[in-house]
């Protein structure tokens, strides 16, 4: 289509035309033809129609802050000459670091080939689809509008967050203050050195195991059998993951938020007791569904039925259904669970690292007292140890102290106490860029300290973690019960 300057020179050169014409001017018939003329010329040159792309090398997947190369190559093909430009659109995340990803050409009667190559720097977790390579030819004399397209040429980059590995701390005393969960007691596996309890003797067991003295207690009261000592079996432990990703999540930057930080924590604890030949589990809450609270239990309690008929004084004429006009109750929106069960393995980090490439705010959908009902099943019969990652604020306490509750509810019937962790991502600091919001930051987690002495009573340990100032291990090394 012709540009606008263009239809406007054309009309201007047919009115000078006309009017030399009818004025017999041969000046104003020269000057109408110029137009004319010089729009014929570039209906036969035209401008480029056609322009290919093909991308070198495979997909790839990297590390956060790692970096990507790739070259392109664009093909100009056709008769037409002009201006040719083509580019590579990153993501928003993405940081140029060398070369270039855009480039413009000249094109001439002959076609033309140009490549660029680039090297960035991946700075925020996720999977990134680049399908097409856009590009845009130009006429030499502007006479018709850009021509914009975009090629297929697809490339996926995968950036994985990177764990944090607790392996590097070189302080094997501290190493012993990171919790490890208890046995799991199971029917079948090799004995440990707990005991478990004693009862009677059985074909196959082993004579050392006979406890001569309850044995001889038994036997001077009334006949009987020998007695055994039984020793809990050994099991693999299980570790269960509850990552909170609620809206206060969201404090600080798009590539360095409390979100990422909890991301990363979570990989961390997963490869540490992973490595540990130790079954672990995840779960995604969203702290701000304690309000919906309750899709499980029943709010009240229902009346007897001659309560309610006690009420119906006497039956009226029937009312007409288009009558009828009831306003619908609020309903909470639909639940999404994000759970992954306990496993161990390559499998299960694989697992846990591609449900971390998705993790979003509000990607879950239940409360912590509501994850851990659709997880009681699991639960209930073992001894795990239980790993909350959120962030405390001291004006938000009650699910999570419901969330311990719930825990202490599956898991506390077997006469131990559970193993729990509250992991608190220290969100504040996070989202401090000056030295003011640091000294704000550090005053609202003195609010938080009454809440940390309620959780210890709580027979919690509370890990506080600052990631601008501490490493990860450095935050286990220092936690205290």
């Amino acid at each position: 289509m012709l540009t606008q300057d263009i239809q406007e020179l054309v009309v201007s050169g047919v009115t000078f035309l006309v009017m030399g014409m009818f004025l017999g001017n041969l000046i104003l018939i020269i000057l109408g033809l110029f137009p004319i003329v010089f729009l014929s010329i570039g209906l036969l040159i035209g401008q480029p129609q056609e322009v290919e792309v093909r991308r070198e090398g495979e997909d790839q997947k990297i590390w956060v802050d790692g970096q990507v190369e790739d070259t392109i190559t664009a093909t100009a093909k056709g008769g037409g000459v002009g201006l040719v430009t083509f580019g590579d659109v990153l993501p928003d995340s993405f940081k140029l670091e060398e070369g270039t990803n855009f480039k413009a050409f000249w094109k001439g009667l002959t076609e033309r080939e140009e490549s660029i190559s680039y090297r960035a720097t991946c700075v925020k977790r996720g999977r990134y689809q680049l399908d097409t390579v856009a590009w845009e030819t130009r006429h030499p004399l502007q006479i018709f509008d850009n021509m914009l397209g975009e090629y297929p040429a697809s490339r996926t980059y995968i950036v994985q967050p990177k764990p944090l590995f607790v392996k590097r701390v070189r302080e094997r005393k501290a190493m012993t203050r990171i919790p490890m969960p208890m046995e799991a007691r199971i029917k079948f596996g090799f004995p440990t050195t707990d005991f478990l309890e004693v009862r009677d003797y059985a074909p196959g067991d082993a004579y050392r195991n006979i406890n001569w003295k309850v044995t001889a207690r038994r036997l001077s009261a009334s006949p009987g059998t020998l007695q055994v000592n039984e020793y809990e079996k050994e099991g693999k432990k299980v570790v269960w993951i509850f990552m909170d990703c609620a809206s206060h999540m969201a404090l600080g930057t798009t590539v360095s938020s409390t979100l990422e930080h909890a991301v990363r924590a979570v990989l961390g604890f997963t490869h540490f007791y992973l490595s540990r030949e130790c079954r672990v589990g995840l779960c995604i809450y969203d702290y701000d569904a304690h309000e919906w609270e309750g899709s499980y239990q029943r709010l009240g309690v229902l009346p007897s039925l001659e309560s309610a008929l006690s009420q119906v004084d006497q039956i009226e004429a029937p009312v007409e259904p288009e009558e009828i006009t009831a306003t619908a109750p609020e309903q909470r929106p639909p639940i999404k669970r994000r759970i992954l069960f306990p496993d161990m393995g390559r499998r299960q980090q694989f697992r846990i690292m591609r449900e971390m490439l998705k993790v979003e705010v509000k990607y879950g959908g239940e409360s912590l007292k509501e994850a851990i009902h659709s997880c009681r099943r699991h639960i209930v019969g073992t001894l795990p140890l239980f790993i909350i990652i959120t962030m405390i604020e001291a004006s938000r306490t009650e699910g999570l102290y419901e969330g311990i509750k719930q825990l202490y509810k599956y898991s506390g019937w077997m006469r131990k106490r559970p193993s729990i962790i509250v992991f608190n991502v220290q969100g504040y600091s996070v989202a401090a860029q000056t030295e003011e919001e640091g000294m704000a930051a550090e005053l609202l987690d003195f609010r938080n300290r009454p809440v940390y002495q309620v959780l210890r009573g709580m027979g919690v340990t509370v890990v506080n973690w600052n990631p601008r100032t501490q490493s990860f291990a450095r935050a286990l090394i220092k936690q205290r019960a």
